[in-house]
């Protein structure tokens, strides 16, 4: 469906990250959870527990996607989140 390109995340889980889906008619996404919690899961393997995510910044609409993983008794849990803004009456 598309690729979704990041930088490593340094050592305080900061990374950056784009994501291209042509194929459902996304040339470019400003914010992506869905892959974000994906990286979250892969970056956890490696002990980083807690990203935040800057995208859209080639597109002039900035957004930090968060997400903080948790291993409890069933097995690991996702918690992704971030901020939206009304900005002249566009979502950014």
């Amino acid at each position: 469906m598309g690729c979704y390109a990041y930088s490593p995340p340094d050592r305080h889980g900061r990374a950056a990250a784009r994501v291209f889906a042509p194929s459902i008619g996304v040339p470019e996404d400003i914010a992506n959870a869905n892959s974000t919690a994906c990286l979250a899961a892969h970056a956890a393997g490696f002990g980083t527990h807690r990203l935040a995510v800057d995208m859209g910044d080639h597109l002039g609409s900035s957004s930090t996607i968060t997400a903080t993983v948790h291993r409890d008794r069933t097995g690991h849990r996702i918690r992704v989140g971030g901020q939206a803004a009304i900005v002249r009456g566009v979502m950014r």
